[in-house]
């Protein structure tokens, strides 16, 4: 070391430059007083408190990060899951009777209001007696009259009535008979033509076949006599005379069979040109034809004479006058008398309601005469009455018809079962999209009241001894529900599926085991493997 700091001082005396960049010499330090001790020694301390500090919370920090999270769970439990849809809806009748007047009488004394509650037979309203008892002797005279006249006019045209019942009973028959043999022969006459028509187009066919056929043999001929031409210009020398007897003796042979064949076409053709004039089975359907023909003529003849005897009948079973008073007097019995008669007998001991209900609407004044066939009462029955719910698309894809529900009405409960569901939505006050359900009420009782609210709770389905978890401890994102799992102090999120849900809990089909620790995460996400500590809820 001496030596090198040696050959430094040596260096540094022949070369400024470096002695320049040497470090120069340390200036003795000064001893320090006290009031400088003093402050120096307050900013050591508060570096060393501070430091203390930091590392406090550093220390914490870590220690936090590698604690367990305290997380409260709840165990996966067999049990029933029922879904259920509460609403509410109105009270409305299934069933509503208006009743008119039968005829113009003053009524006597009305014995409901709106609104009352009335049972089956309870009498509604009278009518004044006197003048009831009064139009019940005129409908009775009118009667009486109209079936004199009738009795008349009857035992003359007795005669003409049974005429007019053979024709009547005949025509029809022959109407039917006509029309099936007119079906018949146009069958026939088709299958003639058809027969025809094959035969001729059989005919055409022959004919086209002969001709090429003729075609061939001329082409055959000339083929033979080229052979014999060229044989005598000496064009065959080359050929033996066996090679030359073969090949003449071929153009022979296919001559020959060639004008056979012809010939069996030209037979055919006959014979198909005899089959298409004299075929017996054309024949036969048009014997068959010919048969019909005048089976149906004779069909005609006998209409004729039905249609006749009918029209003679129905204008002598009355003369002008007597036909007349028969119409008369029998639409009046039917529309005018019979029926108010009996709408007068039906109500001589006062009109009664048909079944118990509430009346709702009453026109009905007493001492004054209700214009005839005019609205007098209007009873909802409080036997077939059902609540009118409206229901969302969300709703709609659980509802059916046949569930049971439970109806509250007016603090008492009923039992209920879904009767119909519309085939179309309506918008409803707030502007959405519902779809209108009766809930038939099937043990009604006169608590009932029509038009109030009713609230309505639907059975739509119900799993039993299945996996069951709280609602609130399912998670959900793109792919799907799932929960996180605490096993061992540490979490797993776990994909389920889900069933049906109750307003509490929901049926787990897949992805959790009864006594599993789910969290109740409230928000709070995990990764997989996070350690935590649980607390059972």
């Amino acid at each position: 070391m001496f030596g090198k700091a040696k050959n430094k001082a040596e260096n540094a005396a022949g070369n400024p430059d470096i002695t320049e960049m040497m470090p120069k010499a340390k200036k003795e330090k000064k001893p320090w007083d006290k009031a400088k001790k003093k402050k120096v020694g307050r900013r050591v301390i508060a570096g060393v408190l501070a430091a203390l500090v930091i590392s406090f919370f550093v220390g914490n920090s870590m220690m936090a990060k590698n604690a367990a999270q305290m997380v409260t769970t709840v165990a996966a439990s067999v049990g029933d899951v029922e879904q259920t849809l509460s609403t509410g809806g109105t009270v409305k009748s299934d069933e509503t009777r208006t009743y008119f007047a039968p005829l113009s009488v003053e009524v006597g004394e009305v014995k409901i209001s709106t609104g009352d509650t009335v049972k089956k037979g309870d009498v509604l309203l009278t009518f004044d007696e006197k003048a009831l008892a009064e139009k019940k002797q005129e409908a009775q005279y009118r009667l009486a009259s109209n079936e004199g006249g009738y009795e008349s006019s009857v035992h003359k045209n007795n005669e003409y009535i049974t005429d007019l019942a053979e024709a009547n009973r005949n025509l029809p028959v022959l109407e039917q008979q006509i029309a099936d043999n007119e079906k018949l022969l146009d069958e026939l006459n088709k299958k003639i033509e058809e027969k025809k028509a094959g035969w001729s187009y059989n005919g055409t066919n022959l004919n086209v076949s002969v001709m090429e056929w003729q075609q061939i043999i001329a082409q055959d001929e000339q083929t033979l006599a080229e052979i014999k031409e060229k044989k005598a210009r000496g064009e065959y020398n080359d050929l033996s005379d066996e090679e030359y007897k073969e090949m003449y003796n071929g153009a022979e042979i296919k001559l020959a069979n060639d004008r056979d064949t012809l010939l069996n076409l030209q037979i055919q053709t006959q014979y198909n040109g005899y089959e298409e004039s004299n075929n017996k089975e054309i024949r036969d359907l048009q014997r068959q034809a010919k048969e019909v023909e005048e089976l149906i003529a004779s069909y005609k003849e006998y209409q004729a004479e039905m249609k006749s005897q009918k029209a003679t009948s129905e204008s002598g079973v009355l003369d002008e006058g007597g036909k007349a008073k028969l119409e008369a007097d029998t639409a009046l019995e039917k529309l005018t008398n019979q029926e108010k008669l009996d709408a007068i007998v039906e109500v001589e001991n006062g009109l009664k309601a048909d079944f118990a209900g509430v009346v709702t609407e009453l026109e009905a004044v007493s001492g004054q005469p209700p214009v005839e066939s005019g609205k007098l009462v209007t009873i909802e029955s409080l036997e077939k009455v059902y609540v009118r719910l409206n229901v969302s698309k969300y709703d709609l894809e659980k509802i059916a018809v046949g569930q049971k529900a439970d109806v509250d009405i007016a603090g008492k409960t009923y039992e209920g079962t879904v009767a119909k569901i519309d085939g179309m939505a309506t918008q409803n006050n707030s502007g959405a999209m519902v779809v209108g359900v009766n809930v038939n009420i099937d043990n009604p009782d006169e608590n009932i009241f029509l038009g109030v609210e009713a609230r309505v709770y639907v059975h739509m389905a119900k799993a039993e001894g299945v996996v069951t978890i709280p609602l609130e401890v399912i998670n959900s994102d793109r792919d799907g529900d799932f929960v996180y799992v605490e096993k061992n102090g540490v979490v797993e999120k776990r994909r389920i599926t889900t069933g049906i849900a109750s307003d509490s809990v929901s049926e787990v089909k897949e992805g959790l085991s009864e006594g599993e620790n789910v969290i109740m995460a409230s928000g709070m996400e995990f990764e997989d493997g996070t350690t935590v500590a649980s607390m059972s809820q």
